[in-house]
C-alpha cells in the first residue's frame, strides 16, 4: 500500500513523505526520553530513505513539458479519442482507396513537427493519420508519462479507428514511429499481436528510435547523481511505479525486460532508418535493434545510416524520403509474392 499511494502524481509521494519527516524532525527535537527518541530516530531514517527514492522516482518520470502548437494545414483534420487519456489525432483521408500509414511522434515533438514526413506520404498516394502521444500536442495532459501507458493508449486507438475513420478506403496500413514513438510501437507490436487481426499491419518504419529503456535509466542515474550502490533500489521504485501505473501490460521486474527483443521486436516487414550522427540516442539503440530484427526471418528487413540526418528537427531530408519510397514498393512486391506463393 506504501508503494502505490499516489503513485499515478509526480509528486504527491514525496510531498508526502517530506511533511512526514519535517513532523517528525520537530517531535524528535523536543524528545527528552530516550526510548523514544530511539523509536524517532528509526522512523526519521525511513522518512528520509523513502523522501530520498521518491524524489529520484519524481524526477525521472519528466514530463514532456511545453506542448507543440496545434499542425493547421489544408486537409488535415483533428479528432479526439476519449480512450484511457484523451488523445488528439490529425488525419488526411480523400474518397479513394488507398494505404494508410499511422505516424507517431517523438518525445516533446507533435503532429506538427512531422508534416514533412507526412507530405511525403501523401506523395506517395497515402492517408494519413498522425498521432499525438498522451502528454504532446492537443491531447490530455498526464500527470506521469510512460512509454508503456502510451503503447496502451496507441493499442487502443488502433483497435477503434473505425469509429472514426472509414476504413473501407484503407487497403493497407504502415506504422511510422520515430524516437519514443518507435520505442512505442516496439511495445505496441507486442501487445496487439495484429498480424492476422482486423487491420493487419504491411510494415514498419521506425526512424531514429529508442530501444533500449536501460540507456535511458542509465543517463538518470548519471543526471541525478544517484550513487551506484544505490541502483537496485532506485530500479526497483522505478518499476514498482511503472508496473502499478500501467496495469494493462505484464509487470517489468528485471531492466532488460524495457529492452528490445524483450520489451517488443517488429515480427513483420521492418525499415529501419538512422540518424548516422544521433546526438541524442547516439547508435547504440539502433545497433541493439539491428541485431535483434535480424534474428528473424520471413519478412523484409532494412536498415540504413544517414549521414545528413539528424535526429531532432530533421522535418525534411530527401535521402530518407528515397529510402521509404524505395522500401514500400519492395513491401509491396514482397506481399504479392507471398500470396501468390
Amino acid at each position: 500500500m506504501i508503494i502505490v499511494l499516489f503513485a499515478y502524481h509526480r509528486w504527491y509521494r514525496p510531498c508526502i513523505f517530506f511533511v512526514l519527516l519535517t513532523f517528525n524532525i520537530i517531535l524528535f527535537l523536543q524528545q527528552t526520553t530516550i526510548n523514544l527518541s530511539l523509536l524517532l530516530i528509526c522512523t526519521l531514517l525511513y522518512l528520509t530513505y523513502n523522501f530520498i527514492l521518491e524524489t529520484w522516482v519524481a524526477l525521472a518520470f519528466i514530463s514532456p513539458g511545453n506542448k507543440k502548437p496545434d499542425l493547421i494545414s489544408e486537409g488535415w483534420i483533428s479528432h479526439y479519442h476519449n480512450l484511457d487519456s484523451i488523445i488528439h489525432t490529425k488525419s488526411h483521408f480523400d474518397d479513394n482507396i488507398r494505404p494508410l500509414v499511422i505516424i507517431v511522434h517523438g518525445w516533446r515533438s507533435g503532429a506538427i513537427s512531422m508534416l514533412g514526413r507526412a507530405k511525403n506520404y501523401l506523395e506517395m498516394g497515402f492517408h494519413v493519420i498522425i498521432f499525438e502521444m498522451p502528454g504532446h500536442g492537443q491531447s490530455e495532459p498526464v500527470s506521469k508519462w510512460t512509454a508503456g501507458h502510451a503503447s496502451t493508449t496507441f493499442n487502443q486507438f488502433f483497435s477503434n479507428m473505425s469509429n472514426v475513420f472509414d476504413m473501407n478506403l484503407v487497403n493497407q496500413i504502415y506504422l511510422h514511429g520515430h524516437s519514443m514513438g518507435g520505442f512505442v510501437l516496439l511495445r505496441f507490436s507486442k501487445i496487439n499481436n495484429n498480424s492476422e487481426g482486423k487491420y493487419p499491419i504491411a510494415g514498419y518504419v521506425l526512424e531514429s528510435p529508442m530501444t533500449c529503456y536501460s540507456q535511458i535509466f542509465k543517463e538518470s542515474m548519471e543526471t541525478l547523481r544517484i550513487p551506484k550502490f544505490a541502483k537496485n533500489v532506485f530500479w526497483q521504485r522505478l518499476s514498482s511505479h511503472f508496473n502499478f501505473i500501467n496495469p494493462k501490460i505484464p509487470d517489468v521486474s528485471n531492466i532488460d525486460e524495457v529492452d528490445v527483443p524483450k520489451w517488443g521486436f517488429i515480427d513483420n516487414n521492418c525499415l529501419v532508418i538512422q540518424a548516422k550522427h544521433d546526438d541524442r540516442l547516439g547508435l547504440e539503440h539502433y545497433q541493439k535493434l539491428v541485431e535483434a530484427q535480424g534474428k528473424y526471418d520471413g519478412n523484409l528487413f532494412e536498415h540504413h545510416l544517414i549521414d545528413d540526418l539528424t535526429h531532432a528537427g530533421a522535418r525534411n531530408n530527401s535521402k530518407r524520403d528515397e529510402i521509404i519510397r524505395n522500401w514500400y514498393e519492395k513491401t509491396s512486391n514482397h506481399s504479392d509474392s507471398v500470396k501468390s506463393a
